[in-house]
């Protein structure tokens, strides 16, 4: 009989090394221990961690009975060694994992095996969702007395067990049945459990329902989650009101739900969500995935929360044979600019978006410019993203890596390296890089080409230049392809940003993991990661464009631009537009003084009325002033230098790049523009 109470420690573990990046609150250990407690209120105390620092330091000082880690292609690595250490503290430690790398799928010996034999040091691992299967888990533990010898001799409904310690033996059993009633689950926010958590720069996530309906083939959310179960309303607004009102460091918020708006009560959330803002000054933003279908009640949703959302259209891919192949369905392109104009017609601020994925099966190069093309007719953002497989997904399988992929290797996963404990540990991802479909050089061409549509027209950069050039006859797709020709020809300080984008592009193509790690953990790659001069392309190069080569990215844009226009004779006067519409462009974006404070007002003259211009929805060319010319007055929004504000803040490097880049990733487009 135990005496004391089991010493559980669970951790959420990103890479926290020397720089910024967007945690997230261990909203899901958070769920683990809350049922965890509830179900053995006198036989165990919990933990909850994020930073591997501080949990490695934990282990070493208290030796805890059962060390649980969440699996991820960002944190599997650091999870490695921080069961590696929990071993070395304390040898019948209990090591667990869970996480969407096991699903119903691949929860089979063969990967069973090959995954113990990568973690040696992991007991068990629980499949789906946690909470149930852990809290099986601790009743047999404490049944039988915490000895792990006897744990291993059988088998667990809903978990994997090591039962040799090296992974040459396992025990391979189904995961437990699904949550129906989500409130079974203790909140860990309104219990106190994430407390702590509010004092860090991390970004609050909740859950307002679990599983996902749809069974896209490269996705693993909602298998083994069942029917779609939800929190009570009043649960869910409890718990928006408490982060609210703990005014969480971030000015973001993270929606855990694979499909918001896909039930008639969220427009009742995002009411909620929109209050809370009203109220407290939170969320100042929230990051959403919204539901790929009903798209008025998207539309619903999206004018109840009133500008707090960008709008995800997504499609992945418009080609029928790709779509087949994905087991996907996508709202009609149509639709999407149905919801655009209907957005705009209501006054909502909110940018449209839609993401599509380059390598998926069946893709070709023409039918990817395709669907570009066509989102950009649709007036919608557009997000491409390379294909990376993930365990757990049907995808990942060998019948479809066999029919569909002829090439695969890996790249640093964006933030995922640090040293602890003396060790350097870096984490990697599996992408595509050719298929049946295209080529390795298709797909490699395409790299530099997708920043260019993210930086010249989905973050807004050179949107006017685009939509002026449209007016007079030129595609926003044909420019951005002729002025991807012109940078790949080009010298001086442009011939340098392209020869630093293709050396940063090879080093996403390693042979295997091990190739990679080895290249990485090496002292002169390793110190670049160190300064923060390594990242996620797109990013760092379009503030490479932005600080270092922006007259002469300009003076490209407008020779590009005007011999398009020359090409198809348009009137003299659109050379004139153009070069007034690069001026603006230029003038509008937000500036930063060199010790990062905000330059929060300016003026900007002109002849044209590109302000009249833009809320005439870019029909026709701007009206030209012919005396006094026009005077616009660019400044920051109060609400506006909030959140540019609290993003500085949670963002702020040694390396004000850094700084930058992250703050891209994670705040609209239009919040680095002045007002008008």
């Amino acid at each position: 009989m135990n005496t004391r109470k089991l010493k559980i420690f669970l951790g959420d573990l990103v890479h926290t090394w020397g720089k910024v990046a967007q945690w997230t609150f261990p909203l899901n250990i958070g769920y683990v221990g809350a049922y965890a407690l509830k179900k053995f209120p006198h036989d165990v105390e919990v933990r909850l961690f994020k930073r591997p620092e501080l949990m490695i330091a934990a282990i070493q000082a208290e030796r805890p009975d059962v060390v649980g880690l969440s699996h991820y292609v960002w944190n599997a690595q650091l999870d490695k060694l921080v069961y590696q250490i929990a071993k070395a503290a304390n040898p019948q430690c209990l090591t667990v994992g869970g996480g969407p790398n096991f699903t119903d799928i691949n929860a089979n010996e063969t990967h069973a095996k090959r995954f113990f034999q990568r973690q040696q040091a992991c007991d068990v691992f629980v499949l789906n969702q946690g909470e149930a299967g852990f809290a099986a888990l601790l009743e047999r533990w404490l049944g039988l007395g915490c000895d792990l010898a006897a744990l291993r001799r059988d088998p667990l409904e809903g978990a994997l067990i090591n039962a040799s310690g090296d992974g040459q033996a396992v025990h391979v059993r189904g995961g437990l049945p699904a949550f129906m009633d989500l409130d079974e689950i203790p909140s860990p926010y309104l219990t106190g459990m994430l407390d702590d958590f509010f004092a860090e720069t991390m970004t609050p996530i909740i859950e307002t329902n679990r599983s996902c309906p749809y069974r896209c083939t490269f996705c693993a959310w909602g298998i083994g989650a069942g029917k779609l179960s939800q929190y009570s309303l009043e649960r869910v607004f409890a718990e928006i009101d408490y982060i609210a009102a703990h005014r969480p460091k971030s000015m973001n918020l993270f929606l855990g739900d694979a499909n918001f708006s896909i039930l008639p009560r969220d427009t009742q959330i995002a009411e909620r969500l929109r209050a809370a803002h009203d109220a407290h000054g939170y969320p100042g933003f929230c990051s959403i995935q919204w539901n790929k279908g009903a798209p008025q009640r998207v539309i619903e949703t999206a004018k109840a929360l009133k500008g707090l959302a960008d709008i995800t259209a997504t499609l992945q891919s418009s080609n029928e044979k790709t779509l087949a192949a994905i087991k996907r369905k996508n709202l009609s392109l149509e639709t999407i600019g149905d919801v655009v104009k209907t957005l705009e017609r209501e006054g909502v601020s909110s940018i449209v978006f839609s993401e599509l994925i380059l390598g998926l099966p069946e893709e070709t190069r023409e039918s990817h410019l395709a669907a570009i093309r066509d989102l950009m007719d649709a007036g919608v953002e557009v997000t491409n993203y390379n294909l990376y497989l993930l365990e757990g997904t049907e995808m990942e399988s060998p019948e479809q890596r066999a029919q569909y992929f002829k090439q695969t290797g890996w790249r640093l996963q964006d933030g995922g390296y640090g040293e602890y404990a003396g060790q350097r540990v870096v984490e990697g991802q599996e992408i595509v890089l050719e298929t049946a479909s295209m080529s390795r050089e298709a797909l490699r061409a395409f790299r530099f080409t997708h920043f260019l549509i993210q930086f010249l027209w989905s973050k807004r950069y050179y949107f006017d230049v685009l939509k002026l050039l449209q007016v007079h006859g030129v595609h926003p797709l044909d420019a951005i392809l002729a002025i991807d020709a012109a940078m790949r020809g080009a010298e001086g300080d442009l011939g340098g940003v392209m020869a630093d984008f293709n050396r940063d592009h090879d080093l996403e193509n390693f042979a295997t993991m091990q190739a990679l790690a080895e290249y990485w953990t090496a002292d002169e790659p390793f110190d670049r990661l160190r300064r923060g001069d390594y990242g996620k392309l797109n990013y760092a190069f379009s503030q490479r464009i932005l600080l270092d080569a922006f007259e002469p990215f300009n003076a490209l844009v407008q020779e590009v631009g005007q011999a398009l226009l020359r090409h198809i004779a348009a009137p003299a006067e659109a050379l004139e537009q153009l070069a007034e519409a690069i001026r603006f462009g230029a003038a509008l974006r937000v500036r930063l003084t060199d010790a990062l404070e905000w330059v929060e007002q300016c003026d900007f003259e002109s002849r044209y009325d590109f302000l009249s211009w833009r809320k005439a929805g870019f029909e026709g060319a701007p009206a030209k002033m012919n005396g006094t010319p026009f005077v616009y007055h660019f400044q920051l929004q109060p609400e506006q230098k909030s959140n540019l504000q609290r993003q500085l803040n949670q963002f702020r490097a040694q390396n004000p790049r850094m700084t930058l880049r992250k703050m891209g990733e994670y705040i609209s487009a239009q919040e680095f523009f002045y007002r008008c």
